[in-house]
């Protein structure tokens, strides 16, 4: 069963913007997470990105994370993904990928990090 991909924007600040994604993060949605991540980062802020919404995750919503990770790290940025749902948390570690996603506990730790 498909739930809808819902992305908000909560918090915009001149340093940071912080996102909360809710639903299924797929090959049809990933690109407009990556494409709104890529658009703070251009304009040199620090992005946070709560997945605790996220219902279902696929191959492609994986590989959009890791590539965003790669993507702000040669840019010397910060991307924060925050609180992934237990659908997320169990193919990060079903894949053994704990080292290679900056995954904070909460939004609070990730602003003051940011």
């Amino acid at each position: 069963m498909s739930t809808e991909f819902e992305l908000h924007v909560v918090e915009d600040t001149p340093r940071r913007i912080l996102l909360r994604v809710h639903g299924d993060l797929d090959a049809r949605s990933a690109p407009r997470l990556v494409e709104r991540c890529g658009r703070a980062r251009a304009e040199g802020k620090r992005v946070i990105v709560n997945l605790a919404g996220v219902t279902f995750v696929a191959s492609s919503g994986i590989g959009a994370l890791l590539a965003l990770v790669e993507e702000f790290r040669d840019a010397g940025a910060a991307l924060h993904l925050v609180a992934p749902s237990p659908a997320v948390m169990s193919v990060v570690r079903l894949l053994g990928l704990e080292a290679f996603l900056p995954i904070d506990p909460g939004e609070d730790a990730s602003r003051a990090a940011a």
